[in-house]
C-alpha cells in the first residue's frame, strides 16, 4: 500500500484542533504525578488522578487554574527565543541575586519610561534603584518578608507582626504566614463594585490594633487586581502607604498586571503615585521623615505580560538600601541562577514586537472575557452581578450556582464537582482564602478554542446558575459529556 493510500484510509477529521491538542498535552504533562505522596501537595493533581482512573469520561482534561500559558505565548516571542544566541558568560552563577548591572540599567530605563517617571527629580536620598530578578517575584516577596520580620522583632518586641492582605487575591498568605506573620484579610466584593472600601478596611485595621498586641508590619497593594481584573484608585495605595508609615511597617506594591490590560482603558499608575507622595514639598515631609522610603518594594514581573511564567524575570523597584537588604536575604537562601533568562527578556523587551504583543494581548483578554460573559448570560442563566471581569489581568470571577452556595464547602465542592462532570479545572479557594464571596476564578490565557471547549462542556453537562441540584460529585463520572463534533457526513 502506498503512503498516499495509507493516508487516505486514516480519518480526515481530527478529534481536536491543534491548539486544543497543545493544551491537552501540556495539561497532562503538568498534572500527571505517579507519586501518591507528592500529589497531596496539589489538589488539582489529586483530582486529575481520580479522573484518569475513571477513564477520563468527558475527554482530555482542560486546565484554567493558576495562570498557565501553555499555548498562549506570543508567537513572535517564541520565534525570538528559538533564534536567540546565548554567550558563555550567560551560563554561570550571578554575583548578585537582583541582577547584573547591565540588566539592572535596562530595567531601570524601562520602569522610568513605562511608569512616566522621566520628569522626576528626587531629593537627596530619594532616588530609586531597580533590580532585575530572574527567579519570580515570589522570591523577592520572601526576601522582603524576612527583612520586614527582622525589623519588626527589633523595633516592636513582643508584638505580633500582621500582614494586611486583600481577599480574594493571589496567594500572599502563603508567603507571609509561612515566614511568621499573622494574616488579616481586607475583603473585596460585589457590594462595592469589587473595589476596596477604605472605610471598611480602616475599621478592620482599628479592630486589629485595638488590644495593643499587634502591629501592622506589611501592607499589600495589587492595583491591577488579581483575580477581579479591576483597577484600584491610587487612593488605595496611598492609604496603605500612610498606614505602613504610621505603623513602622512595609508596603508591597505588586504591579504584576500593569501592562496586562485593555489598552483602550487608561492604566492607573500606582508606582508614580507612591513616588509622588515621597516627593511632596521637595522630599521634606512627614512620610520621608518616617523612614518609609526604605520600607517599600514594587514588583513588576514579565511572565504575565508575555505568557512565559516559566522564565521568572521581573523588575524590582525600591530604594538602594532596601535592594541591598533584599540581596542579602537572597544570598543567604539561594545561589543566583537564570541570568540567561534575564539576558533574553531584556533583549526581547527592546524589540517593537514586544510592544505590539502587549497591546494585542490586552485586547485578546478583553475578547476572552466578553466571550465567557456573553455565553454565561445568554445561555446559562447567570446575571450580570454574578460575573466580574475588569479591564486588567488574565482572569475573571464567576459566581457559583445557588445550589452550591447552600452546600458546605461550596466553593471547593463546586470546583470538584464541575471537574468530575466536565473534565475542566478552575481555581477555587486558592485565591479566595476566606470564602468571603462564593466565586471561582477562570484563567483566560489559553487559545479561544480551549475556552470554547470549556463552555461547550459546561453547557452539555447542564451547568446553570439556577441548576436545581448539584452535579453529585464522582457520580458525574458515569455520565460522559458528548465529544465535540467538527464535521458530520451528509
Amino acid at each position: 500500500m502506498t503512503q498516499l493510500s495509507q493516508a487516505l484510509e486514516r480519518p480526515s477529521v481530527p478529534t481536536h484542533t491543534p491548539h486544543l491538542r497543545s493544551h491537552i498535552k501540556a495539561a497532562a504533562d503538568h498534572l500527571h504525578n505517579d507519586s501518591e505522596e507528592m500529589r497531596q501537595c496539589s489538589p488539582e493533581q489529586v483530582l486529575y488522578h481520580a479522573y484518569m482512573q475513571a477513564g477520563a469520561p468527558h475527554g482530555p482534561v482542560l486546565y484554567a487554574v493558576k495562570g498557565e500559558h501553555w499555548n498562549g505565548v506570543s508567537p513572535k516571542f517564541l520565534e525570538f527565543i528559538n533564534a536567540f544566541q546565548f554567550e558563555r558568560s550567560d551560563m554561570g552563577y550571578a554575583e548578585s541575586g537582583y541582577g547584573i548591572q547591565r540588566h539592572r540599567n535596562f530595567m531601570r530605563r524601562l520602569i522610568v519610561n513605562e511608569h512616566h517617571l522621566e520628569q522626576r527629580k528626587p531629593a537627596a536620598g530619594l532616588d530609586i534603584d531597580v533590580g532585575c530578578l530572574a527567579m519570580t517575584t515570589r522570591m523577592a516577596m520572601y526576601d522582603m518578608a524576612k527583612v520586614a520580620l527582622r525589623h519588626s522583632r527589633e523595633q516592636f518586641p513582643g508584638k505580633t507582626p500582621v500582614a494586611l492582605v486583600p481577599t480574594p487575591a493571589w496567594d500572599y498568605r502563603g508567603i507571609f504566614k509561612d515566614v511568621g506573620f499573622e494574616i488579616v484579610f481586607l475583603p473585596l466584593g460585589p457590594q462595592n463594585g469589587w473595589l476596596p472600601d477604605l472605610g471598611e478596611w480602616d475599621r478592620i485595621v482599628r479592630a486589629t490594633l485595638a488590644d495593643g498586641t499587634r502591629h501592622i508590619c506589611m501592607t499589600v497593594s495589587n492595583p491591577q487586581h488579581n483575580p477581579t481584573g479591576m483597577q484600584w484608585p491610587v487612593e488605595v495605595t496611598q492609604y496603605l502607604l500612610a498606614l505602613a508609615a504610621d505603623q513602622g511597617g512595609y508596603l508591597l506594591l505588586d504591579d504584576a498586571y500593569y501592562c496586562v490590560h485593555d489598552p483602550r482603558v487608561p492604566v492607573v499608575n500606582h508606582l508614580k503615585a507612591v513616588l509622588d507622595a515621597f516627593d511632596v514639598n521637595g522630599g521634606d515631609n512627614v512620610l520621608v521623615r518616617s523612614g518609609m522610603f526604605e520600607r517599600w518594594v514594587a514588583t513588576r514581573p514579565f511572565g504575565k505580560q508575555f505568557s512565559c511564567n516559566t522564565m521568572g524575570v521581573a523588575a524590582i523597584t525600591t530604594s538602594p538600601k532596601m535592594l541591598r537588604q533584599l540581596s542579602r536575604e537572597s544570598w543567604i537562601n539561594r545561589y543566583h541562577t537564570n541570568t540567561h533568562n534575564a539576558e533574553l527578556m531584556c533583549a526581547w523587551l527592546a524589540t517593537p514586537e514586544a510592544a505590539d504583543w502587549t497591546i494585542e494581548t490586552g485586547l485578546f483578554y478583553t475578547r476572552q472575557k466578553d466571550l465567557v460573559r456573553t455565553r454565561l448570560l445568554e445561555r446559562m442563566g447567570w446575571q450580570a452581578a454574578g460575573i466580574c471581569a475588569g479591564p486588567s489581568t488574565s482572569y475573571m470571577l464567576i459566581e457559583i450556582p445557588t445550589v452550591y452556595q447552600q452546600t458546605d464547602g461550596g466553593i471547593d465542592r463546586f470546583r470538584d464537582d464541575l471537574f468530575f462532570a466536565t473534565g475542566t479545572l478552575v481555581s477555587a479557594s486558592l485565591f479566595n482564602q476566606t470564602a468571603q464571596v462564593p466565586f471561582v476564578r477562570l484563567h483566560l490565557g489559553s487559545h479561544p478554542e480551549v475556552i470554547e471547549e470549556f463552555l461547550r462542556r459546561w453547557e452539555a453537562a447542564g451547568l446553570r446558575y439556577d441548576m436545581p441540584q448539584t452535579f453529585g460529585g464522582k457520580e458525574a463520572l458515569a455520565r460522559p459529556v458528548a465529544p465535540p463534533v467538527f464535521r458530520q457526513e451528509a
